[in-house]
């Protein structure tokens, strides 16, 4: 298993490294200049050139590259280019409000999805069955930004029962989450249902049954247990979904995490805040699929005493 867990940190890296580099890279190819718009305010008493010497902006690639990595790995995460805010003070707001956000969602996606994929196993093709494959099917159809807009629709310009944006009270996040939750719910069901099935008719669970146990703690014992790894290895996949999404579901509500940050910052050409919200996103799904990777080793023991590869 160290050996494993030796082998994943070190491909993570690789893969951070480079992907870091493709990040830095495309906001400089990104349409406009960030020395335009500094130069251009109101305020402001510099010309472009002058902005452009004192960000480094002159400098070989690879320069700005080594400098800007430099200080990223110290810890000096620089200022907005465009409010000069301390980008350390806008990832520690912005980042409660996405890991609520996130949170409640992954909560959600898993949370329901499997006791109801577990029970839809068990009553196979009843009426609970086909109402529980409607709702997957439906979830995996219908594209956020659209749901986003029926969820709208209904629970605030009809009912009048939810806030269509903001972050005040408990019921801002309700939205969100559901419609940032829809798709990883739909195929976390799909994927509980099918692997629980697969274990109903394996020999142990009528050797379980010859033995006198109870339908109810074969159910949810073993058939449970046995039935999670491939959750857990769609797990990174999924968290790598809601990040990408929450760029999208924040932005639709005004949520202020990252991803709304991310999107402001991109439209204003901010590009130190933007290379760095979208380096520490990509870290974040690196991290949650190295960790998936290596539950899905844990949990299963087909899997176990691999190696690594």
């Amino acid at each position: 298993m160290a050996r494993t867990i030796a082998y994943r940190g070190f491909y993570a890296v690789l893969l951070l490294v480079a992907s870091s580099f493709i990040v830095f890279y495309g906001m400089r190819l990104a349409p406009g200049d960030v020395a335009d718009v500094i130069a251009s305010h109101p305020t402001g008493q510099l010309t472009v050139e002058r902005v452009r010497e004192d960000l480094g902006l002159n400098n070989p690639l690879l320069v700005q590259y080594a400098h800007y990595m430099g200080d990223l790995l110290t810890g000096d995460l620089g200022i907005s280019l465009i409010t000069g805010e301390p980008i350390a003070e806008i990832l520690r707001t912005s980042s409660i409000y996405t890991l609520k956000l996130a949170a409640l969602a992954a909560l959600l996606s898993i949370g329901l999805a499997i006791p109801l994929g577990i029970l839809a196993a068990a009553k196979r093709n009843s009426l609970f069955d086909q109402a529980t494959m409607l709702v997957a099917v439906i979830g995996m159809g219908i594209p956020n930004f659209f749901l986003a807009v029926l969820l709208i629709q209904l629970f605030t310009v009809r009912l009048g029962w939810l806030p269509v944006a903001g972050y005040e009270t408990p019921k801002h996040i309700i939205m969100p989450a559901l419609v940032l939750a829809a798709e990883a719910l739909a195929i976390n069901l799909r994927v509980v249902r099918s692997s629980a099935l697969e274990e109903l008719s394996r020999d142990y669970v009528r050797t379980l049954k010859a033995k006198g146990m109870t339908n109810s703690r074969i159910l949810w014992v073993h058939v449970l247990r046995n039935s999670l790894p491939p959750v857990i290895a769609l797990a990174g996949i999924m968290m790598r979904t809601l990040l990408g999404y929450t760029l999208i579901v924040e932005t639709i509500f005004r949520w202020p995490g990252l991803g709304y940050q991310l999107v402001n910052a991109v439209l204003k050409r901010d590009y130190t805040l933007a290379q760095t919200l979208a380096i520490l996103l990509t870290a974040a799904v690196i991290l949650f699929n190295t960790i998936a990777d290596l539950l899905q080793q844990w949990a299963d023991p087909r899997t176990r005493g691999g190696s690594g590869h």
